[in-house]
């Protein structure tokens, strides 16, 4: 078969392999261009370039410094501080075969150690412990850590590149806030063993615990990408779970507690208006589940009750209104814990919510009644001795120092209380309370020196420390120990709330005023003393 016209034309195309000419072995001057992996993290070039997400070019300018992309985008170039190499000690031949020697005949025993024990157990050597399959590294992260370095472990995830907000914030919480909340020196504390593992089942509490963190973390230890943006982030995030709750009738005990968490970070902020609103949205939500009696059927159930009773009674204290609940409705019958926030004086706030009831009731009065002064301060003075003689009850597992701390904290609530009512009793007796009201203040001087400062039961000293400087502020010695007493409170906590009882102190002082709460009606504050 004869080859086509186009078959012949494509063999003249084809160059033979003999066809070799002289532009075929001109070498190309043009280098070859180096491939670099673009997949991988890129560890050269600057730090700017690296948080654009860009590519640095790495090449530097003589004059400034500057990689040619931040110069032509008008940036600041930064990279990485030049690293001084420290040359580890020469160790001895003798003592590094010493070692040498010592590991080897460690790691026969301990074979020996496994293999007696797995014979004689009848388990394979694939069963072998944990902490036995640990190299020497690995096991030192199983001793436990001092609580000094627990204290501050948080740190080192700031300089993490990989560290989430969440988790610097719950670190910060678990490691510092939430011995903040409680008065217990040592201890369970219930703030992290109760709420942590019912953040696991709601994440609106989870939220909520962030929120918190993120309230407190910048006043300490200021985190760049902790932000108000990211503390409004998850007030959203909670405020949205709440509301979900309540629309699909599935109000839990974690509801209650998100709501309780918000109400404790608004105060600790520093606010003046939305913590009561939380607060009053807590007692709301408690209604709803079922009431105390709810609450009761269980130990986390409990704890939120004292939680929520604690700050309601203190929240009535400033506020002249009467608490959600009166008495001791937190209380099972026969059993009376040590509380975070209590401590041992769970019979002394059942009695402060019965002094708040009774001014509450006594202001709506009619004021032309005209046996009114005489009934009030009798009933007053019953009120009174009740609350003197009330024993505390010291059912509880704390003993030694850390009992004698929380038994003066008890006593200063004590003595604040009387102060409270003795100054509304005189209204009604003018001057006929004056000696008691310095006897109290007396005493609650002589408890709070008892209480060393810097210790977390230091912290319930707001409400006695505010009742005192109320009507003992004419004292200059009374005066600075309290104003000196605040200032230390609120420098190693960072909770604001303790800083606006102090202003308000102030200007009392400054005005030579007691009548505080007809100044906070005036500056329209709601203070929480808690």
């Amino acid at each position: 078969m004869a080859p086509s016209t186009f078959d012949v034309m494509d063999e003249c195309l084809l160059p033979s392999p003999f066809d070799v000419t002289a532009d075929s072995l001109v070498v190309n001057d043009r280098p070859t261009r180096r491939r670099f992996a673009t997949d991988g993290r890129v560890r050269s070039g600057c730090l700017t370039c690296k948080a654009r997400k860009k590519k640095c070019d790495e090449q530097y300018s003589d004059s400034d410094g500057r990689c040619k992309t931040c110069e032509r985008l008008g940036l600041v170039c930064e990279r990485q501080p030049l690293r001084t190499v420290i040359a580890k000690p020469k160790e001895k031949k003798g003592n590094r075969d010493r070692k040498a020697k010592e590991k080897e005949e460690k790691d026969l025993n301990d074979t020996d150690m496994w293999t007696r024990s797995s014979s004689s157990s009848g388990s394979s050597p694939k069963s072998k412990p944990v902490a036995e399959s640990l190299d020497d590294r690995e096991r030192l992260s199983l001793v436990p850590v001092s609580s000094t370095e627990r204290s501050s472990g948080f740190m080192t995830l700031f300089s993490l590149e990989n560290a989430s907000p969440e988790r610097i914030l719950l670190k910060y919480y678990v490691e510092r806030l939430a011995p903040l909340c409680s008065i217990l020196q040592e201890g369970n504390n219930d703030f992290r063993n109760v709420l942590l593992p019912m953040a696991i089942d709601d994440s609106s509490l989870l939220y909520a615990l962030f929120a918190y963190a993120s309230t407190q973390l910048p006043l300490s230890d200021p985190v760049p990408c902790i932000t108000p943006l990211t503390r409004l982030k998850f007030e959203s995030e909670v405020a949205r779970g709440l509301s979900e709750s309540i629309r699909r009738n599935t109000v839990s005990e974690s509801t209650v507690a998100s709501a309780l968490i918000c109400s404790t970070a608004e105060v600790v902020s520093g606010d003046t208006k939305r913590w009561y609103i939380h607060l009053q949205g807590a007692g709301h939500l408690i209604d709803h589940l079922g009431g105390p009696q709810r609450l009761r059927r269980t130990s986390d159930g409990c704890f939120l009750l004292r939680n929520f009773a604690y700050h309601d009674i203190m929240a009535a204290l400033s506020t002249s209104s009467r608490p959600r609940y009166r008495g001791m409705y937190w209380l099972n019958d026969g059993h009376i814990p040590v509380d975070s926030l209590m401590g041992v004086a769970h019979e002394i706030l059942g009695h402060i919510s019965h002094i708040c009831c009774f001014i509450a009731d006594v202001n709506e009065l009619p004021s032309a009644s005209s046996d009114c002064p005489s009934s009030v301060v009798q009933q007053g003075e019953n009120l009174a001795q009740l609350l003197r003689s009330q024993p505390l009850g010291l059912c509880t597992t704390v003993g030694g120092n850390d009992l004698d701390l929380l038994i003066h904290h008890a006593e200063a609530l004590r003595f604040a209380a009387l102060i409270h009512l003795y100054r509304f009793l005189d209204r009604f007796a003018r001057e006929a309370y004056v000696t008691q009201m310095r006897k109290c203040v007396q005493n609650i001087m002589d408890h709070s020196f008892q209480i060393p400062s810097n210790l977390y039961c230091e912290i319930g000293l707001l409400f006695p420390l505010f009742m005192t400087g109320v009507v003992a502020g004419d004292d200059k010695g009374n005066a600075d120990y309290i104003r000196n007493r605040l200032d230390n409170i609120e420098s190693w906590t960072k909770f604001k709330h303790v800083t606006r009882v102090r202003e308000l102190l102030d200007s009392l002082w400054l005005t030579n005023r007691t009548d505080w709460e007809t100044l906070l009606q005036e500056w329209d504050w709601h203070i929480s003393l808690a």
